[in-house]
C-alpha cells in the first residue's frame, strides 16, 4: 500500500532521539512506497540494491524501531515470517490466499462494533484487533477446478 511520506514519517530520527541514518530513511520510505506487504528479507532486497552494504541485522532494528513510533504495523499471515506496512491511516484486515499466498485487504466496519461491545461486555481494555480471512482468491479457485476437471477427465478416460 504505497503512501506519501509525512512530517512525521520523514522527520523518523528526530523523533526518536537517533541520529538520523540514510539507511533508516531508505527502509521507511521501502515500505512506504511498497504496493503490499514485505518481508524483512525482501526490504533488505531492496535496500541493497540502493546501499549494498546495509546488513539484515540494521533492516531489523529499524523494523522494530518503525514499530515503536507506531510508522508501520507487523502482520503474521500463517506460518513464522512476519510482513510490514506502513500504518494505514483507516483500520483494515486482511484475507489470504492459500493457493497463491497473496494478501488482499478489505475492511470491516462490523469488526470495531464487535471489539466495542467485548470492551464493554466483559470490561477489557483491548488495544487492537484484526480480522484474517483465509481461503482461495478467485484466480486460484479457477485454477483449482480446472485441475479438478482435468483429474476427473483423466480419470474418466482410464476406465
Amino acid at each position: 500500500m504505497a503512501g506519501q511520506l509525512t512530517e512525521s514519517q520523514i522527520n523518523v530520527d528526530e523523533i526518536s532521539s537517533r541520529r538520523s541514518t540514510e539507511q533508516r530513511r531508505l527502509i521507511l520510505e521501502i515500505i512506504q512506497q511498497a504496493d503490499g506487504h514485505l518481508d524483512a528479507n525482501e526490504i533488505h532486497r531492496q535496500a541493497c540494491q540502493k546501499s549494498p552494504s546495509i546488513s539484515l541485522s540494521t533492516v531489523y532494528r529499524n523494523l522494530q524501531l518503525f514499530k515503536g513510533l507506531d510508522l508501520i504495523e507487523e502482520h503474521q499471515f500463517g506460518g513464522s515470517r512476519r510482513y510490514y506496512e506502513s500504518t494505514p491511516q483507516s483500520k483494515h484486515h486482511h484475507l489470504v490466499c492459500l493457493g497463491c499466498g497473496r494478501v488482499f485487504e478489505f475492511k470491516c466496519p462490523s469488526a470495531e462494533k464487535l471489539r466495542s461491545r467485548i470492551s464493554r461486555e466483559e470490561g477489557f481494555k483491548i488495544t487492537d484487533a484484526e480480522v484474517r480471512l483465509v481461503g482461495y482468491c478467485p484466480e486460484c479457485q479457477r485454477r483449482l477446478s480446472n485441475t479438478m476437471k482435468n483429474t476427473k477427465n483423466q480419470l474418466v478416460k482410464g476406465r
